[in-house]
């Protein structure tokens, strides 16, 4: 028997800065006869804290309310993932894995995704001993994340500004590559491991993913030369169809490790780490509520 959901809500989060809206997320458990019990984050890491005392405690209903932030560090909180059951409910400004998923953007809907009650097996991935749950990645795409959070813009228009400053000035790493047994050494633009399709708000980094199937999707993109070059991978990028590109490499894998020989900042879920392993493996076992 369920004895209560544990809504961890962002309270700066999109749409969760509109009052009505936890409000009307209880409003609804509660009209199930359902019991729910709201825990709000203040701060970095907080949901991360909040979440791993929940489930330490024995809870397994989880909800995360907010965007892909709020998400990660809720995954990163659960105790044992395969005796959680996750519930998302995309109220962030960037809901990247939620609509890879097919979730319910319209809040009303994403709730009854959760109360009717139907879960499904999830992949994630695990990046030098932290959680990721939709796509890890260094190169471009870092260069991008770091030059947003400069940047006065906001929303998908701040990350496509930041995108073409990157496209232009980041020169890409040295790095090594492993696949099995299989080592690669070469300069990337980017390297992504992916177990969702997209990340920044919507560009389609790999339409392809499945975060059923057991495997990760890792797309290498090439260094390359030349700024009509440049602009051809960022147009094919925001079209979805970098996979298609003269320099992309796609394959699936259970584990993939990244070397950089200069040190590099990596993201996951859209979070900065510094120092951290870039070993990727694949993980099963979390059902995550789903249509």
């Amino acid at each position: 028997m369920i004895s209560a959901y544990h809504l961890i809500s962002n309270p700066t989060a999109g749409k969760n800065k509109k009052s009505k809206t936890l409000a009307l997320i209880k409003k609804m458990f509660a009209e199930r006869g359902l019991v729910t019990h709201t825990h709000f984050t203040q701060s970095s890491g907080d949901a991360t804290r909040i979440v791993k005392e929940l489930t330490e405690a024995g809870e397994k209903e989880i909800i995360a309310i907010g965007g892909d932030g709020t998400l990660h560090e809720v995954l990163n909180g659960l105790h044992d993932p395969t005796a959680c059951r996750l519930g998302i409910i995309p109220a962030g400004t960037g809901n990247d894995f939620a609509e890879h998923l097919g979730l319910p953007l319209q809040l009303q809907d994403a709730v009854k995704v959760i109360l009717d009650g139907k879960t499904r097996e999830t992949d994630y991935l695990e990046v030098g001993g932290t959680r990721c749950m939709n796509v890890a990645g260094i190169g471009m795409d870092v260069d991008v994340l770091e030059r947003c959070l400069k940047g006065k813009s906001r929303g998908k228009l701040k990350y496509l500004k930041s995108l073409l400053q990157s496209v232009f000035a980041f020169k890409g790493y040295d790095v090594e590559l492993k696949n099995g047994d299989e080592l690669i050494e070469k300069k990337v633009l980017l390297t992504a491991t992916c177990n969702g399709s997209q990340f920044g708000g919507g560009i389609r980094i790999c339409p392809v993913a499945n975060s059923e199937d057991g495997k990760m999707d890792v797309v290498v993109v090439d260094s390359v030369v030349g700024k009509f070059k440049l602009v051809r991978a960022l147009l094919m990028l925001l079209k979805g169809k970098i996979l298609d590109f003269a320099k992309t490499t796609h394959f699936l894998c259970e584990e993939f490790t990244v070397r950089s020989k200069t040190p590099c900042p990596v993201q996951l879920d859209g979070e900065l780490y510094y120092d951290l392993d870039f070993s990727v493996k694949l993980c099963r076992g979390l059902n995550v509520y789903r249509p």
